[in-house]
């Protein structure tokens, strides 16, 4: 004769069904970079342009992020996204990224230069002033193009113009639907001495563990892989690279990563000191923008130490790396 359930315990055991009916579903599908298990890791973020949510899977391996599901559409999500791509540090930073590329490839001295996803050709010009013959690709090709540049809208169209002694890839590989794919690509636009530059949010530093689903650069669906140092190194091998050099900070990215994932956790509307000073069309309440405003200088004098430290535990909100074909190391550069 079976045992009378126990109401009480029906009772206590009701809430752990809840839970477990209510998480998100293992993902079963395979991890584009090293076929290990995805897992649900962010669950229902908000796209602050479309109102529409999306989920973050993880690998258990490589550490890769993969936003789930992918839009069936991209365009919607980038509409006013942009404002002035760069804002008040587009020259800042072009000039910071040309110090690199000059560090570890010399002046351009004629030779050809790419930069995938270039915007409004700020680095372009960059480029074109230390002497290299530049190019670019990008959706939106009429900003650069105004400055005098040829740009693509996909890597096939230019394809005639290489082989290129330096590819780079400033914050656009994460918005990629198919990265290794990508940089197969780039593979064959890339002479045999070439260097490729690569810069993405660090989905394994400091910012990204601190704020989880508030950080600002997870920015989904736009952002549609969060790479980790793993990850992206595996991905360059995978495609006849070997990384060379590493980097993990860029300053202007870090700083404001500080800044606006700390207002995201306490403001209801995200991201509103970011679009100010990016140029954007300004969202959120009165209210939203004063406690933004005021908190500016006392979060960047806070921020300031936090930046340094995550660049010197290699653990910043930005990852750069340089690869290269041959797999050895330039007589200029330095890596890890």
């Amino acid at each position: 004769m079976g045992s009378i359930p126990d109401p009480l315990e029906d009772q206590k055991a009701q809430p752990q069904i809840i839970k477990l009916v209510t998480q998100p579903a293992i993902q079963t599908d395979p991890c584009p970079v090293c076929s290990s298990q995805l897992f649900p890791y962010f669950h229902g973020i908000t796209d602050s342009v479309t109102g529409r949510q999306f989920d973050v899977l993880k690998c258990e391996g490589c550490g890769v992020g993969v936003t789930h599901p992918f839009p069936e559409q991209l365009q919607p999500h980038y509409d006013g996204y942009y404002g002035s791509r760069h804002g008040i540090t587009a020259n800042y930073r072009a000039k910071r990224r040309i110090a690199l590329v000059t560090k570890m490839a010399g002046m351009g001295q004629g030779r050809h230069l790419l930069d995938v996803g270039c915007g409004e050709g700020t680095f372009l010009q960059a480029a074109r002033d230390r002497g290299w013959q530049a190019v670019g690709t990008e959706l939106n090709p009429d900003p650069a193009r105004r400055l005098g540049f040829d740009v693509f809208n996909s890597l096939e169209e230019c394809a005639d113009l290489g082989p290129f002694s330096c590819v780079t890839l400033w914050h656009s590989l994460e918005h990629m639907t198919d990265p290794r794919a990508a940089i197969t690509k780039v593979r064959r636009l890339v002479a045999d001495d070439g260097v490729v530059f690569i810069a993405v949010p660090d989905f394994e530093g400091f910012q990204s563990k601190t704020f989880g689903e508030s950080w600002l650069h997870l920015d989904v669906p736009r952002h549609l892989y969060h790479f980790t140092a793993t990850a992206l190194d595996r991905v360059l091998n995978q495609t006849e690279f070997t990384p060379v050099a590493h980097w993990h900070q860029e300053f202007e990215y870090d700083l404001i990563g500080w800044l606006q994932s700390a207002l995201n956790k306490v403001l209801p509307t995200p991201n509103v000191l970011f679009d100010f000073l990016s140029r954007k069309k300004l969202r959120g309440t009165l209210m939203d923008r004063v406690v933004s405003g005021i908190a500016m200088p006392i979060f960047s004098f806070v921020s300031l130490p936090l930046v340094w430290l995550g660049a010197f535990a290699r653990s910043g909100g930005t990852l750069l790396v340089a690869a290269r074909t041959s797999g050895q190391r330039l007589a200029s550069g330095t890596g890890d």
